[in-house]
């Protein structure tokens, strides 16, 4: 026989061989590690992706400081100021109230001509009331509008740009709203 000539079974034998050759060489790995490999690589991104966000973050937002760092302040109450609807129960029998917007430009006179007031020693005691508070505007009518200076409650209330009111027990007994006849109230 020729040498080239090889036996069919030969050739058979040999496929079968190399078959087995791989199924031997691969490694089996099941559906479920598939899985828990698949997870753990998930779960590694993940944690990397955060990582990175936190990285980001930590460089470009700046830490705000603590309450240690920051300076406390103590809050103040100012018994000076009142509100349209607690004006008439103050505990002096007598006193005044004030009552103009603390943003209007004539803002400035009205204050310097009550602390001017209060700087003598027999003055009586006056509360300022803002009507550029949200709870007093309400009663605000401006300059163009009709106030009432024979109000007695607080539903009645209506106020100009300057009003003063004297308070006595609790009952209104003067409403200036002219700024020279408040002057001349105070003494000026």
């Amino acid at each position: 026989m020729p040498k080239n000539k090889v036996k069919l079974n030969d050739k058979v034998d040999n496929k079968k061989n190399n078959k087995k050759k791989t199924i031997k060489g691969e490694k089996y790995v099941s559906d479920e590690s598939k899985e828990v490999r698949n997870f753990v690589i998930i779960l590694f991104s993940i944690i990397i992706v955060v990582l990175i966000v936190y990285g980001v973050s930590k460089i470009f937002i700046e830490d705000e400081p603590t309450t240690t760092d920051r300076e406390i302040q103590a809050g103040e109450i100012d018994y000076d100021i009142v509100s349209v609807g607690t004006m008439l129960n103050r505990n002096y029998s007598e006193y005044y109230v004030a009552i103009y917007d603390e943003e209007a430009p004539a803002a400035v006179l009205y204050s310097s001509i009550i602390t001017k007031y209060l700087d003598n020693e027999d003055a009586t005691k006056v509360f300022f009331c803002d009507l550029g508070n949200p709870l007093n505007q309400p009663y605000y009518v401006g300059s163009d509008g009709t106030s009432n200076p024979d109000a007695q409650s607080i539903s009645e209330f209506a106020f100009g740009d300057l009003t003063l009111i004297k308070v006595e027990n609790g009952e209104i007994t003067e409403y200036i709203e002219d700024l020279d006849a408040i002057r001349a109230e105070f003494g000026e």
